[in-house]
């Protein structure tokens, strides 16, 4: 039996995480969602193991790059297996590797293109 990604989003735009969260929960993933950096990163100490991590790149004082390099310092089997930052500024760098991350998505986000990108990265093991 499979059992259904599940995914942490990060934004402090409350309204996008909102609505990312009730698309992502309609496709059948377990969503959790929070608005700051700290909550995301006490929730992953917390044993959350998210299959997907999609954060803001900036979060408040916080980045979302941070956030990643904090997750990728957690025991393997807590750390997420697809990691994803989005933004809606304009950066230096347009690579996702750039950010620690697998996805790079710009604001605006389609989320109908990011499930589908996020799902091509999740191990089989999963089901959406």
């Amino acid at each position: 039996m499979t059992k259904p990604p599940s995914i942490l989003i990060c934004d402090d735009e409350a309204d996008l995480a909102g609505e990312l969260g009730e698309f992502f929960s309609a496709c059948g993933w377990h969503t959790v969602v929070h608005t700051t950096a700290p909550d995301a990163l006490e929730a992953l100490h917390a044993g959350l193991a998210p299959t997907c991590l999609l954060t803001d790149l900036r979060i408040g004082h916080f980045s979302g790059a941070e956030l990643v390099a904090a997750t990728r310092r957690l025991p393997e089997a807590l750390q997420p297996r697809v990691y994803c930052i989005m933004t809606g500024h304009v950066v230096e760098s347009t690579e996702a590797k750039d950010f620690g991350a697998d996805l790079l998505f710009i604001k605006p986000l389609d989320p109908d293109l990011a499930l589908n990108d996020i799902q091509k990265l999740i191990p089989a093991t999963y089901n959406a």
